[in-house]
């Protein structure tokens, strides 16, 4: 078990810090700079890191107009996806029976990678979700892009490996990746016991976000986006 913790939380820093590196070559590496302000077709000020919000830097542009964009990283697109939010289960859906039925699947569990909730009763989850299906897109839009007043404004997606060699830059309208996700909208439980995930589409799902040992709030649900060839399909590569 402590062999378990600590590769939990190695992983969990790695990432961290891997994410900190991604922002900060955005933000300081002069041929992705160049590539940004063709794409904008606009001269760039200077690119700002920003804290607690749905964007992880705004692009300011000489022109005094700006971008706000959240930045993602990815290594291999087969992989378990990339967390864009986490949040108390109070503040997730409006609807206090699809909230309900996702602690009973996520978070009280008798084991690390067991349900509680048999195969019938996801059945009956996976209906009362498609049943409030404007809920789930308002959920969506919400953690992806953020408030109406203050959300991002593009995905910037990097896609390289550990060392950031050859840095593949794309870009997406944050707007456009969310209407991708609203027509691939697919509501999803494994049936199996070990089938402890809400997944929204092929590339959203929704779990528990930790262990009590490692996190200070493991009953956060978490958001993951998977970026697959598809996803990239629809984006500027720049």
């Amino acid at each position: 078990m402590e062999s378990n913790i600590t590769e939990n939380l190695h992983t969990g820093s790695s990432i961290a810090r891997s994410g900190l590196k991604a922002e900060n070559i955005f933000i300081n590496d002069l041929s992705l700079r160049k590539k940004l302000e063709k794409y904008f077709n606009k001269s760039i000020l200077k690119i700002v890191k920003v804290h607690g919000k749905k964007y992880d830097v705004i692009i300011i542009f000489t022109d005094n107009t700006n971008f706000k964009i959240q930045i993602k990283k990815i290594e291999n697109l087969k992989s378990r996806g990339d967390s864009f939010d986490r949040r108390n289960i109070k503040n997730t859906f409006d609807n206090q029976f699809i909230r309900k039925n996702l602690v009973y699947l996520s978070l009280f569990r008798p084991s690390p990678r067991k349900t509680n909730m048999d195969s019938e009763t996801k059945k009956y989850f996976i209906k009362l979700c498609n049943i409030n299906i404007d809920d789930i897109k308002y959920f969506i839009k919400k953690t992806l892009i953020g408030p109406e007043d203050d959300g991002n404004d593009y995905f910037c997606i990097m896609h390289t490996n550990k060392t950031f060699d050859n840095i593949k830059l794309y870009c997406i309208d944050s707007h456009k990746l969310l209407e991708y996700i609203y027509k691939t909208l697919k509501i999803h439980i494994p049936l199996k016991d070990n089938g402890t995930c809400l997944h929204l589409s092929p590339n959203l799902y929704l779990q528990r976000k930790g262990s009590e040992k490692t996190d200070k709030s493991p009953n956060d649900i978490q958001s993951k986006i998977k970026i697959d060839n598809k996803i990239l399909s629809i984006c500027d590569k720049l």
